[in-house]
């Protein structure tokens, strides 16, 4: 049996871009080394944004167990053959790392995309504190795709043991006695139904450089809960293989699938009639603006056109909600340095050949091995109509088709989608709450929820544009 230390990472350069990749993978951008960092980097997520970074991490002791204990004081037993070490990770880069889990304390719900806002609400009227809380998820990234990386030569008998320990290691963290222990009575009328679909930022980028709690100080902090979001189908049964029994909330998203089509008009093919009549009449009005549509490769992307789609970014955040939006302009920059082979520019230029209007699209794959493309980001500096619809979905979509990616991404919600060719898509995330009450009357909703998820997701498939088999 492996001998296994676990510890915590406060920052993504306190672990090996090399060895994470090699546990994490790299066929999906977001799950990468280079994209956390840059997250945290460019201080879009990090303590100030209220994304406390606590990467968990697996290393192998190999042969010098005593070495290391004799070294440590902080080790303690976790399970057979696992100990944990308050010592930070970076204090044991020198072993083998076998897996890890990206994760964050959090002290709000924005940039995760799975709405908890209700629940945040109930346990405020109950007097209790819903955060801070752990999240093992991408910051404002609602894509599926690797939330525990296990290096592939372990085989399948040490994998599981390994995901349990880092579930064990998660579960202990909720130290809670009194959540524990407290009965919850909820007041008539206490609902976690309408869920708030808000979700933006609580902090601007001039507030970064204030005052803020260390990731140390906040680390030791009770949590009421932790959360993996958006978990692939490939990953389910390592998290229903929880040492304790977790929470699982049936979520949706409208994903397109490239069924061998020769051409835009090919897929198009596929839809009824008048469906396909609106398409057409919807990419039409664009038309009398003579705008240009190009596809600009990471490496290609000039430093004007980068300067440009920020602009762009962030006044279209800035009209929307308020503000500039999640991600600094220093993201945008290191993302194209770090990730230049993933990432694809979509530049609109009007009819004077300026662009006016960018969206940015990030190439992987799947945990099925999938070629995918993902569109994360948008905006415009001039308000057209059907602008957003062929900038963000009719152009991925001929990008798709030319270069063979069989799934596109588009984003998280829009059922509007539907109508454009997008289908219903199953998403899971899994819960562990600490208060007994509180755990008990969320596992009722999300039951309840599933079922009405169910019944959207049906209705959702009844009105795809594509023509019904006889």
């Amino acid at each position: 049996m492996r001998q296994l230390i676990l510890a915590f990472a406060s920052s993504m350069s306190d672990i090996s871009a090399s060895a994470w990749n090699a546990v994490m993978g790299e066929a999906n951008p977001f799950c990468r080394h280079e994209f956390l960092l840059t997250l945290e980097q460019s201080h879009s997520a990090c303590a100030a944004t209220g994304w406390t970074p606590r990467h968990l991490c697996v290393f192998d002791v190999g042969d010098i167990l005593s070495d290391v204990v004799s070294t440590d004081k902080s080790l303690s037993p976790l399970a057979a053959g696992a100990l944990i070490s308050r010592q930070a990770a970076k204090h044991f880069n020198p072993l083998s790392l076998v897996a890890v889990m990206p994760l964050y304390q959090k002290s709000h719900s924005y940039g995760e995309y799975v709405f908890d806002w209700a629940w945040a609400e109930a346990y405020d009227r109950h007097g209790l504190d819903y955060y801070p809380k752990w999240v093992n998820a991408i910051p404002f990234t609602p894509v599926q795709g690797g939330r525990i990386g296990i290096h592939p030569a372990l085989d399948s008998v040490e994998q599981l043991r390994v995901a349990q320990l880092l579930l064990l290691t998660l579960n202990r963290r909720l130290t809670s006695e009194l959540f524990a222990s407290e009965p919850c009575v909820l007041e008539q009328g206490d609902s976690f139904f309408d869920e708030s679909e808000l979700d933006e930022p609580v902090v601007d980028e001039a507030d970064l450089d204030g005052s803020v709690q260390s990731a140390k100080e906040q680390g030791d902090s009770p949590i009421s809960s932790w959360h993996s979001l958006f978990v692939p189908p490939s990953q389910t049964p390592l998290f229903e293989g929880s040492p304790n029994p977790l929470l699982k909330r049936l979520g949706t998203q409208f994903h397109w699938h490239n069924r061998g089509y020769r051409d835009f008009d090919d897929f198009l093919a596929g839809f009824s009639s008048r469906k396909r009549k609106n398409i057409l009449k919807e990419r039409a009005q664009l038309q009398p603006f003579n705008l240009k549509f190009h596809f600009v490769e990471g490496e290609q992307i000039t430093a004007l056109q980068w300067q440009t789609f920020i602009q762009c970014y962030q006044l279209t955040y800035l009209k929307r909600s308020g503000h500039r939006g999640y991600l600094t302009p220093t993201f945008f920059q290191q993302l194209g340095e770090q990730l230049a082979a993933q990432v694809l520019l979509l530049v609109v230029e009007d009819a004077k050949g300026e662009m006016m209007a960018g969206a940015l699209y990030l190439k992987g794959e799947n945990t099925q091995g999938q070629k995918c493309l993902y569109g994360r980001y948008w905006g415009t500096t001039v308000e057209l109509d059907g602008l957003h619809f062929e900038a963000c979905y009719y152009q991925g979509i001929q990008y798709c088709i030319e270069h063979g990616f069989q799934m596109f991404d588009a984003g998280a919600q829009g059922e509007h989608k539907v109508l454009r060719g997008f289908e219903p898509v199953e998403m899971y995330s899994y819960h562990n709450i600490t208060h007994l009450g509180f755990r008990a009357a969320i596992a009722d909703f999300v039951e309840q929820e599933a079922q009405q998820m169910q019944q959207y997701m049906a209705q959702m498939r009844a009105v795809l544009p594509y023509k019904k088999e006889p």
